[in-house]
């Protein structure tokens, strides 16, 4: 059986234009232009391997990858718990 890691992460005490500002760093977003361009833009989290059941949880698949993660987190100043399942 694989170890599963999960990371809680919260929002609380931050306002609506700062927790939009960090999902955008963390996951990206589409930018569109008023002529029909789009441009997806990565975010940090790009090259980590995880999936995303809730919306404040992430569920990541090997144990490298946990310290670019909570190295992200930090910079954005963002609370997070981590927890390693068996």
């Amino acid at each position: 059986m694989k170890n599963k890691i999960l990371i809680l992460y919260d929002f609380e005490g931050k306002t609506q234009v700062e927790k939009v500002q960090a999902l955008r760093c963390m996951f990206g977003y589409r930018d569109k232009s008023n002529y029909n361009y789009q441009y997806d833009r990565a975010g940090d989290l790009a090259n980590v391997k995880l999936s995303r059941s809730k919306k404040s949880v992430l569920h990541l698949e090997n144990e490298t990858d946990l310290a670019k993660v909570a190295e992200i987190l930090k910079k954005l100043k963002i609370e997070f718990e981590v927890a390693k399942l068996q």
